[in-house]
């Protein structure tokens, strides 16, 4: 009798079978469907990042004027997104002789980059500061810490007191908050 060879034999296809891709499909389903609901999730603590980062902003400018008795103002404009503490020799008229406020924890220019921040990314940021009923992007504290002038950063031109609802307004899809100044006191709240 001849031996067998086996080394010949056709190699066994082996796939997965029908129940095995349904069992696959449904684990799969099932993440998803956690995953999903917080993603949105993130889409209110980005706001919430972002809004305590403008707060954070409004505050620092406010106290940095009462501690040097110097003015300072807070550029909403003339960066998208971003957030810019200056110091100025007196109200929106003298912008041409500012310089950047340091950030006494990085010791580099105060720049909040709120829509590019790595735990706000994407959030837009709508500065109003309202004067005569329109919404510029600039706001001053005087060396009291008063409100004092709102600015059209971009052309330098002081715009006056700035009056009630002035805010600024973030915005991440379908939702929204809000940073509110109270224009007599310079108090700063996030609801």
């Amino acid at each position: 009798m001849k031996p067998r060879r086996e080394c010949c034999k056709a190699p066994s296809l082996r796939g997965f079978t029908l129940a095995e891709m349904l069992v696959v499909v449904a684990v799969l389903a099932v993440i998803a469907g956690t995953v999903v609901p917080s993603l949105s999730a993130h889409d209110a603590q980005r706001l919430e990042v972002a809004a305590g980062e403008v707060r954070d902003a409004l505050r620092f400018a406010r106290a940095e004027a009462m501690r040097r008795g110097k003015p300072a103002m807070l550029d909403a404009e003339t960066a998208p997104g971003k957030l810019k503490v200056l110091w100025l020799s007196s109200g929106c008229s003298s912008m041409s002789s500012f310089s950047a406020a340091t950030d006494p924890r990085s010791k580099s220019a105060y720049v909040v980059d709120v829509s590019g921040g790595a735990f706000s990314r994407g959030v837009s940021v709508t500065p109003r500061f309202l004067a005569s009923a329109t919404a510029y992007g600039g706001l001053v504290f005087d060396a009291a810490g008063t409100p004092s002038d709102v600015c059209a950063v971009a052309s330098k031109n002081g715009k006056g007191n700035p009056e009630a609802g002035s805010n600024v307004v973030l915005t991440l899809g379908d939702r929204q908050l809000t940073v509110s100044l109270d224009v007599v006191t310079g108090r700063v709240t996030v609801p």
